[in-house]
C-alpha cells in the first residue's frame, strides 16, 4: 500500500482482500462518520440508528466490491446516504398511507412539521451570531430597515452568511 493512504483506506483494502482481522478497525473507523451523516439526514434518532446499522452491514458485506484505488470514506458515506434515502422514502410511504391529506389544498402535516423543524434549527443557528450579524441577515431576508445600506450592508451580509454557515455546520453538520 502507498504510505499516503489513509488508515481507513488501508484497513478497507485489507478487508476487501479477505483479511477478517481488519473488520473491527473498519467498523470503528466508519461508525462515527456514518452515524453523524445519518443523524444529519434523518429527523428521528431511531431512524438514524437503523440507517447507520444497515449501512454498516452493507459496507462490510460488500467490502470485496471496494475499489482500492479510491478513498474508502466517500464510498462508505455514499452507501450510508443511500440507506438514509431509502429509509426516509419507506417511512414517507407508510405515513402517506396513514395520514389523510387535508381538504381544501392545505399543507400536508408532514410538510408543516418539516418547516417548523427547519425554522427552529435556523433560529438556533442564527442565535449563535452577534447582534450585528443577526441584524444584517434579518434586514436582508425580512425586508426590515438596516442601520447601514449599500456596500456596507452587502459586505456585512456576506460575512454574516459565512459565520451562519459555520454555526450551522457546527450545530448540524458533519464537522
Amino acid at each position: 500500500m502507498s504510505p499516503s493512504k489513509a488508515p481507513l483506506d488501508v484497513l478497507m483494502a485489507r478487508l476487501a482482500a479477505g483479511d477478517r482481522s481488519a473488520f473491527t478497525g473498519v467498523f470503528e473507523a466508519l461508525h462515527g462518520p456514518i452515524a453523524r451523516l445519518s443523524r444529519s439526514l434523518l429527523r428521528s434518532e431511531a431512524d438514524a440508528a437503523d440507517a447507520a446499522q444497515e449501512a454498516l452491514c452493507k459496507i462490510l458485506q460488500r467490502a470485496s466490491e471496494y475499489d482500492r484505488s479510491r478513498p474508502a470514506l466517500p464510498w462508505a458515506l455514499a452507501i450510508a446516504a443511500w440507506e438514509c434515502r431509502t429509509l426516509a422514502k419507506k417511512r414517507m410511504r407508510r405515513r402517506e398511507a396513514d395520514v389523510p391529506v387535508p381538504e381544501g389544498g392545505g399543507a400536508h402535516p408532514e410538510d408543516e412539521i418539516l418547516e417548523r423543524d427547519l425554522v427552529t434549527a435556523a433560529k438556533r443557528a442564527l442565535g449563535e451570531l452577534s447582534e450585528e450579524d443577526q441584524e444584517a441577515l434579518v434586514s436582508t431576508f425580512e425586508g426590515e430597515a438596516a442601520s447601514v445600506t449599500g456596500a456596507t450592508l452587502r459586505k456585512r451580509r456576506e460575512r454574516a452568511l459565512g459565520r451562519l454557515r459555520l454555526a450551522w455546520r457546527r450545530l448540524y453538520g458533519l464537522d
